[in-house]
């Protein structure tokens, strides 16, 4: 009775150790491409959430956190592919939080900054008091995981000088 109580034990151990690999698989071509070309980037972690629907299209979604060598600050976004491989979206939400008293200011700051800039834009939430960022790329299927990457580094280092320029409004 010991033997197979031990057995058994040790058999659910393995299975426990094992529950990665029966994750669910990336759906999409380019979300594959995408998150086997981020293995060996030791300061970049994705983890796949799956299928979602975003503005009524299907989309498979990837958490991605950066923390660069260089800097103190953790970026945390999610990149989204578009089934029909015609579009990328990274979304970062929220960028900052921030004080319900400092809307007009921080609204001010936001215009500001989306009318310098083309490509990646800010949004300002009221319900819940923060500002997200979002850049949509126009992609082919043979282009969609290049340009993700390059929106990947754009990204990254736009939210980093914009969170700069609004941290004074974090709360």
């Amino acid at each position: 009775m010991k033997k197979l109580f031990t057995i058994a034990l040790a058999l659910a151990l393995l299975l426990a150790l094992s529950v990665p690999a029966f994750a669910e698989d990336a759906k999409y071509q380019n979300t594959q491409a995408f998150l086997k070309d981020l293995e060996g980037y030791d300061n970049v972690q994705s983890e796949l959430v799956g299928v979602i629907d975003f503005a009524g299209e299907n989309y498979e979604q990837v958490k991605i956190t950066y923390k660069s060598s260089s800097s103190e600050y953790i970026s945390k976004f999610s990149i989204l592919f578009n089934e029909d491989e015609k579009d990328v979206v990274l979304y970062m939400n929220p960028l900052i939080q921030f004080d319900e008293s400092k809307l007009d200011q921080v609204l001010g700051a936001v215009n500001s900054i989306n009318a310098q800039t083309t490509g990646l834009k800010l949004y300002v939430d009221t319900s819940d008091n923060t500002v997200s960022a979002e850049l949509f790329l126009l992609v082919t299927k043979d282009s969609a995981v290049e340009l993700a990457e390059m929106g990947l580094g754009f990204m990254v280092g736009f939210t980093d000088k914009i969170y700069e320029q609004l941290s004074e409004y974090a709360a």
